[in-house]
């Protein structure tokens, strides 16, 4: 009997233990917040799960967003993106360039699509390659007056 009562509590304490976890886990695909403090802290934890490219566009989407919605008010982009999941804020930002760039705004007369849009951000942050030069070679002196 006393076994049994043992196990159970055990149970217990180990259900409270992970219970935090498992709750993080079912939402961690989704943002969450009512501030655009609470929004940006909720998308950096989200960001972890991703892939690199997934998380590109949605650096990307996140970023855009943030700078759309914010003549709207001060937290016109929390309401925004609040409760999406990435998916839907990659969704959300390509609804919105297009419609810019359809509009014909300025700031996104270089670019013929989101996608297009996408293309040339990644392509200037790239890492840049040097021009052709070797490597410096390693240095292959002796210091004197030590042992070797």
């Amino acid at each position: 009997m006393k076994i049994k009562i043992a196990f159970g509590f055990m149970a217990i304490l180990a259900l409270i233990y992970f219970s935090p976890v498992l709750m993080q886990m079912r939402n961690s695909n989704e943002i969450h917040g009512s501030t655009t403090k609470q929004v940006k802290k909720s998308a950096m934890q989200v960001r972890r799960n991703l892939a690199n490219r997934d998380r590109n566009a949605f650096d990307t989407a996140f970023g855009l967003l943030e700078k759309l919605k914010s003549p709207e008010g001060p937290e016109a982009f929390a309401q925004a993106v609040g409760g999406l999941s990435t998916d839907q804020v990659v969704e959300l930002a390509r609804k919105e360039v297009n419609a810019k760039i359809a509009g014909g705004d300025p700031d996104f007369k270089a670019y013929a699509s989101w996608d297009d849009m996408l293309e040339k951000i990644a392509a200037e942050d790239a890492p840049k390659k040097p021009n052709a030069h070797p490597p410096a070679p390693l240095r292959q002196s002796e210091r004197t007056g030590r042992p070797n």
